[in-house]
């Protein structure tokens, strides 16, 4: 199966609270052939998920607005969706090492993709 289905194949949920950032890693995301879902903030992402069906990688913004911060529905996330591969990112340098992987802003395409199939992997791996 080429690399171009099995991306195809792959559900993100997107939530990032700051609106350009949001369309520019979604369009990325897209160009590569990924399907995607939006959520503004960690609350929205947390419905999304309870409506189901589940994606199978949550990429959250780290530093949002609202009752849910991304490591927060990262944990809650994975409590509740334990097979969800959970990829977090952030342009603060400051933020303490988490459980979960945390891409670093900015970050050019091709990283992001490569950070979405290592959390693929390392879940698989669980």
């Amino acid at each position: 199966m080429s690399e171009a289905v099995v991306t195809a194949r792959i559900h993100i949920l997107l939530v990032e609270d700051h609106a350009m950032l949001r369309g520019i890693v979604e369009q990325a995301l897209r160009a590569a052939g990924f399907r995607v879902t939006v959520a503004e903030t960690g609350d929205q992402a947390a419905s999304l998920l309870e409506a189901g069906p589940c994606p199978d990688v949550l990429l959250s913004d780290i530093r949002m607005r609202g009752k849910m911060n991304g490591k927060d529905l990262a944990r809650w996330a994975h409590r509740r969706f334990p097979a969800l591969a959970i990829l977090l990112q952030t342009g603060f340098g400051d933020l303490e090492a988490s459980e979960f992987r945390i891409l670093r802003k900015p970050f050019y395409p091709d990283a992001l993709i490569e950070a979405i199939h290592a959390a693929l992997e390392e879940r698989s791996r669980h």
